[in-house]
């Protein structure tokens, strides 16, 4: 069983766990079931399995603090070697002020009317996230502000995704049961992860490099 067979075998196993009533019907976000907020010991320890499984996946992860984030990203960006870069809608604009302030450098600002070369032609993408799932480290996009459209994040070769250490959860199970299920989801566990295709891509999967920023 390959990388992508074990992630989907999880991803239906969690929605068979889940009552009927949380598969079929919506629900409030308020009467879903939460678990108990984890000590900080437990936090940390969920933070670093979901480190830990996404270098397993061939990611790369650093872990940093709120201010850092802007500094971070050009770093990352630069050693990637990225001159031109997807940027959602919703995004933290000064996540890529510094990185932009170079004259080589361009941030495309994703819209549906974005002309498909424009995209394919993106050297990598940034985004936020929905949610994070610690025992299996897949990562969840639902569309939301900082995350975009799913085109964008299939394209470039480079994805570049801000986790923050509150998003990450135990399991898929408890993760799903977080997910406003109206909106298009995305889930990927690695740079090679081709657990979901795009109609606006058929030919591509989630991007081969995957660069994750845990940020507490």
């Amino acid at each position: 069983m390959n990388s992508r067979e074990e992630l989907l075998r999880r991803i239906r196993d969690a929605l068979i766990e889940l009552p009927d009533d949380e598969r079929l019907v919506p629900m409030s976000r308020a009467h879903r079931r939460h678990p108990s907020d984890p000590s900080s010991g437990d936090r940390t320890a969920l933070v670093d399995l979901f480190a830990e499984r996404l270098k397993h996946y061939g990611a790369q992860v650093y872990h940093l603090i709120e201010p850092d984030i802007p500094e971070t990203v050009r770093t990352v960006l630069d050693l990637y070697g990225a001159s031109s870069v997807v940027a959602p809608q919703g995004l933290p604009g000064d996540w890529l002020r510094a990185w932009a302030a170079e004259e080589e450098h361009h941030v495309i600002d994703d819209s549906p009317f974005l002309p498909p070369g424009e995209l394919a032609s993106a050297d990598a993408v940034i985004t936020t996230c929905a949610a994070a799932v610690a025992d299996s480290g897949v990562i969840v996009l639902d569309g939301s502000a900082g995350q975009g459209r799913r085109a964008p994040t299939l394209a470039p070769d480079c994805h570049l995704c801000v986790v923050r250490t509150e998003q990450v959860g135990s399991t898929l199970l408890e993760v799903i049961d977080r997910l406003d299920h109206r909106r298009q989801i995305t889930w990927f566990s690695g740079p090679t992860a081709g657990v979901d295709i795009d109609a606006d891509a058929p030919d591509r999967h989630i991007p081969r490099r995957l660069i994750v920023l845990i940020v507490d």
